[in-house]
């Protein structure tokens, strides 16, 4: 997959333009708002991150160990909207990067339960998270295209129904 984005320079655009997007987008206003004033950090960490799950370099793990995610993201406020606006942002990317849509839907809905699992805050109506694989990840496109259509990114997973 790491070959696949790109290498090295097709990762750092993916990462860049999601931060770029977060920044210039209003439509991900509460997403911004979680990050500092300057994210110099934060998008060399994804971009460390992304690197290694997408099965090249492992350069997050080797400069901070092993991601622990949800720890990680414990003392941020994350609940559906963040959630939302992050993979709606990360979607809008990949499409704005014209990444195919053969290569972008499996990863979208693998980091689309992924960033639930990130969610730490208790919403009435909404049930809990669950860890990225305690289900198959398929079984989420739906609730994932409506995400998407929300946030004005269509196109993905045209043959589920929302």
């Amino acid at each position: 997959m790491y070959h696949a984005f790109g290498g090295a320079a097709g990762v750092r655009n993916l990462t860049d333009r999601f931060y770029d997007l977060m920044e210039l987008e209003p439509q991900y206003r509460a997403l911004r708002q979680m990050h500092g004033e300057d994210m110099t950090l934060i998008r060399e960490k994804l971009y460390e991150f992304f690197s290694g799950w997408l099965g090249s370099p492992p350069l997050f793990e080797q400069k901070y160990g092993h991601p622990m995610l949800r720890a990680r993201h414990m003392p941020f406020a994350v609940n559906i909207q963040v959630r939302d606006e992050w993979i709606a942002c990360f979607a809008q990317a990949m499409n704005e990067l014209e990444i195919g849509k053969d290569l972008a839907e499996p990863v979208l809905i693998r980091i689309f339960a992924m960033a639930d699992w990130m969610r730490n805050q208790n919403e009435e109506g909404v049930e809990p998270p669950m860890p990225p694989m305690a289900v198959d990840p398929a079984i989420r496109i739906p609730e994932l295209k409506n995400v998407l259509k929300q946030y004005g990114v269509d196109g993905y997973f045209p043959t589920f129904p929302t």
